[in-house]
């Protein structure tokens, strides 16, 4: 188990969601803010949901 360092929630790092906002959190975690690994999978998809809304020079 693991702490979330958004929402300081712990989480299993083996259960991930899917969809696109999950994979564009996971992209932004592992190739931009480089914390991917520490957040919970609410966290990771509202990160993703907002990085397609506002990142738009990464479409």
């Amino acid at each position: 188990m693991k702490t979330c360092s958004v929402c300081k929630k712990e989480f299993d790092p083996e259960l991930r969601g899917q969809g696109p906002a999950v994979e564009m959190g996971e992209f932004l975690g592992e190739n931009v803010l480089r914390d991917g690994e520490e957040l919970c999978p609410t966290c990771l998809e509202n990160r993703g949901m907002l990085g397609m809304m506002y990142c738009r020079n990464m479409d």
